[in-house]
Order: structure tokens, then sequence, then C-alpha cells
């Protein structure tokens, strides 16, 4: 007996936040005639598939995927967990069946499904793997057990695949072909009368397997893009400062503090007269001491020397950064806005010159 079915997303549930979508399984080609629904509860952690019926829905099996931290379900790729307990699913489903879907795969992922089994290890009873990784299907097998020491005999039954595009297409195809008596055998791998079981199971397993192929692809396409933390480094120059506001220009330039002047005449020789707070404490106008430094506090420069400059803030180097704890100015190529446009520094005449009144 042959099987096709289709599964898509589910048009009628909306999606729900942290919650893989719903989907439904129909017959090929019978978009509308929904066979069964597969819902996503509890972060993903336990799933249902779901039948419908005059009642309501009925459901008919139940999966508990992997937890991981946080809350949210985990994807059964080898990639995504260390741990072998951390891929097996748990299903559970009517007349008391209960099986595992475990991720046996290094390179790529091979589903086994397994019934328990109490006296020796659980008993492997369908495979989902793919012929190659870069194949575009999954096939399933099923085993067929002769006797204790014998090898099973692994059986070809199905496909899964994409559907074409088209009118009645898209989605995901899961065919039981049943051409052969071997492969017709598959319905009667949990007993006779047990048909409806051996659709859950295969069901299961491929709904199991585009959760799986859901998940890898959101990880891959990454999450969607948070919003920009507010900065408190430097946004660089000309850049606007955390908050639009626009960032700070130049430091002003600094230049030592004017003289208190006791008058506004300027002295005979063109320097300030001498501040008479500071005449307490030093003697009083006249040449420098022949070893003298530049200009004492309240005085002008001595003969024959250049005032100081006004400091000024320095500009880093190419491939310097700011002196710490500075913004940098707005513009590294120009000159900072006090310096534009101020005379040049005139030298003064030489002692040997200087006019005396």
């Amino acid at each position: 007996m042959a099987a096709i079915y289709a599964v898509y997303t589910s048009p009628n549930h909306p999606p729900i936040a942290n919650h893989l979508p719903t989907l439904i399984v129909t017959p090929h080609g019978q978009p509308t005639n929904i066979l069964y629904s597969y819902v996503h509860t509890n972060f993903n952690s336990e799933n249902y598939l779901l039948t419908p019926s005059p009642q309501g829905d009925l459901c008919v099996a139940k999966l508990f995927p992997p937890r991981k931290e946080g809350g949210k379900s985990s994807v059964s790729d080898p990639g995504h967990s260390s741990s072998p307990s951390a891929r097996v699913v748990r299903c559970e489903a009517s007349r008391n069946l209960k099986w595992t879907i475990a991720n046996a795969g290094v390179i790529s992922p091979i589903y086994k499904l397994s019934l328990p089994s109490p006296d020796s290890p659980d008993l492997p009873l369908f495979q989902v793997s793919k012929p190659n990784p870069n194949a575009a299907f999954w096939s399933m097998f099923y085993f067929a057990y002769a006797g204790h020491n014998i090898p099973p005999k692994r059986i070809e039954f199905g496909k899964i695949q994409k559907n074409p595009p088209g009118p009645n297409g898209g989605g995901t195809r899961i065919s039981i072909t049943g051409k052969t008596p071997e492969e017709k055998a598959v319905w009667q791998t949990l007993g006779e009368g047990n048909e409806d079981c051996v659709e859950w199971v295969v069901l299961c397993a491929a709904l199991n397997l585009l959760d799986d192929e859901i998940m890898k692809a959101a990880e891959k396409n990454g999450p969607p893009p948070a919003p920009t933390p507010v900065s408190l480094r430097d946004p660089g120059p000309g850049g606007p400062a955390p908050g639009g506001r626009p960032g700070p220009g130049p430091a002003p330039q600094q230049r030592p503090p004017p003289p208190q002047h006791s008058q506004s005449i300027p002295a005979p020789n063109g320097r300030p007269p001498p501040n008479p707070q500071a005449m307490r404490n030093f003697p009083p106008p006249g040449p420098a001491p022949p070893n003298a430094g530049p200009g004492m506090p309240g005085y002008g420069p001595g003969p024959g020397q250049r005032p100081p400059p006004p400091q000024q803030q320095m500009r880093p180097g190419p491939g310097m950064g700011p002196p710490p704890g500075q913004m940098p100015p707005g513009n590294y190529g120009a000159r900072p806005p006090q310096m534009q446009g101020q005379p040049p520094m005139q030298q003064q005449p030489p002692p040997g010159q200087i006019r005396r009144f």
C-alpha cells in the first residue's frame, strides 16, 4: 500500500513567539484536506500531533524534544549538542505506544527510531538519513529481524523531499512507496491492525526532522538585529555623540591669564606695569640678573627674551589617538578655530636697540 503526504505551514494558526510554526499534514495534491496538525507548546518542548474529528481535535501522539538552557527547545542536530541524551526525543501515542527518536549522526543527521526494550538496549525500528550529506532528499528505512544472532536487514520504504512549486505543490512530500512486498511490509512492523500507529511514527519522524531543519535555517540566518546600545566611547572625528547630540568641538585654546593691571597705560618699553601685589615679595623692576631665566611672575619678559607662547593643545599626529580623557577635534586636518586668523608672533628687538626715554 502506497501513501503520499504533504506538509505545509498552517494558515489557520497565528505564529507564537519563541515557538516553531504549526504544521499541517494533508494527502498529496489536496492541501485543504487536513489529516493532522502538529502543534508546538511550552517553548517547543511538548509537541502534539492532532487529528480533526466532529468532537474537536484529538491527540494521537505527543513528542518531548530535549530542552536547553533558557527554556527553549534545541535541535537534535549533532552540531548543536555534545551530550547524546540531549539529542533524544521521547514520543508517546495511543495504545500505550512509546518510542524514541535519536540522532546518531556525526557529519550529517541520522535519525534512529527505537522501541523500548526492558532486557536489552532499545530495538531500532526505523531510520531516516540522507544517502550523502549533499543529497536533496532523505531516505526512510525499517529493520527486518530474522533471528537473535542475525543482523537485521535494512529495507528502504520511502523518501522525504521538497515538493516542486505549483497550484497544488510546495511544502514537503512524505512518500511511502509500497512497490514491493518488502516495502509494503512496513505497515506490519508494529503488528497486525496497527497500520495507523505506523503512520503516526513515520509522520512524527518526518515532522521532527522538519523542525530541526527550520531551526538550523533560522540559526544560519541569524537573530533579528537588536537595538543599538548607547556607547560611552568616542564616536570618532566628526561623528555624533551618543543620544543624537552633536559631539563637542575642539577644546578652546588655553592662554595664561593676563596680569592684573593697576593702570591701563603701558610702560615706556612696552612692558606691562608690575603687579602691585607682587611688589611685596620681589625686588623693584630693573634689569634682569645675568643668569635670570624667563620673566618672573608679575613681570614681562626679560630683555631679549620672547614671551612664552600661549599653551596650545597637542594635536595627535598620524596614527596617534587623542590624549587619555580628551576628545579629538572635529577635523584632524584643519587648524583649531582659535588659531585661524591669529597674527604671527613678532620678535622684540635686541636689547641694544631698545629706545629708552
